[in-house]
């Protein structure tokens, strides 16, 4: 039974589509068409075969899934995101290490939808990726926890910061360090004295993620295995994903200190 279920919903794109589409709510015949783009002749023995194994129920020329046919359903759909969202970036997941996602949030990968990787280019590699830039200056709210040290990432954030965006920052302590040098010392009090800012340290985030988690757009950007830190960023816009991504961030801020007073990190060994 469970082996003849599996084929009759996996082996077919319309069978799969149609549970899928129902799981949102009965529908006739026309919309269930329309909205998979088949002709009649094509989805009503589909439909027909789902009827069949008790997991679709016809009531006059509306269709909805039975009790069975809604369990199933609710099952298939995150198996289904978790398989889109790393199929679209199979290389990426493959060599990264994600042991530093929480569990709870690693099973709910596929709330992340449709994603885009991002790196710097060769002819850019000591900028800013221009995609992250972009999104950045766009955002209203801006929280992110940095896992490297770039040199432009002071007067970046101070610039956000002044133009009115919300930016809180989370360093691990070794980053911190180098955010209170004499050359970025200057940037980072005036930004830790502004009213919609807030620097906090992290003393057990090293080679923690990346993430950025804003009103607009999430970002990931995870150590690989083996070899070097690349700055490539998994970068995701829609809704789903910016709530995972929030959580995530969340999930980090709840082990930092906030930080009142960047003196103490000065000259400190």
């Amino acid at each position: 039974m469970e082996d003849s279920l599996l084929d009759l919903i996996f082996l077919s794109e319309k069978r799969k589509n149609t549970l899928l589409l129902l799981l949102e709510g009965p529908r006739d015949i026309n919309t269930i068409k329309k909205t998979l783009k088949a002709s009649a002749t094509s989805v009503q023995p589909q439909i027909k075969m789902l009827k069949e194994k008790h997991l679709v129920v016809q009531d006059k020329d509306v269709y909805r899934l039975s009790e069975i046919g809604k369990i199933i359903a609710e099952k298939m759909k995150p198996l289904l995101d978790t398989l889109s969202v790393l199929e679209e970036n199979v290389d990426y997941w493959a060599d990264r290490d994600v042991s530093k996602i929480p569990p709870f949030l690693l099973r709910r990968i596929g709330e992340l939808g449709h994603c885009m990787t991002v790196e710097p280019q060769i002819e850019h590699m000591f900028e800013m990726i221009p995609e992250y830039v972009k999104n950045a200056e766009k955002s209203k709210r801006f929280e992110t926890l940095i896992s490297y040290f770039h040199p432009l990432f002071p007067s970046f954030y101070l610039g956000l910061a002044q133009k009115g965006t919300s930016v809180s920052l989370i360093l691990p302590e070794s980053i911190l360090k180098r955010w209170v040098e004499e050359e970025y010392r200057e940037q980072t009090r005036q930004f830790l004295e502004m009213e919609n800012t807030r620097l906090m340290v992290c003393k057990d985030c090293e080679k923690n993620p990346t993430i950025v988690a804003a009103d607009n757009f999430m970002g990931i950007a995870l150590f690989p295995k083996e070899g070097i830190f690349d700055r490539k960023f998994v970068i995701c816009f829609e809704p789903g994903a910016l709530s995972w991504g929030k959580e995530l961030y969340d999930y980090y801020e709840q082990n930092s200190e906030q930080i009142e007073n960047i003196d103490i990190y000065i000259n400190t060994p």
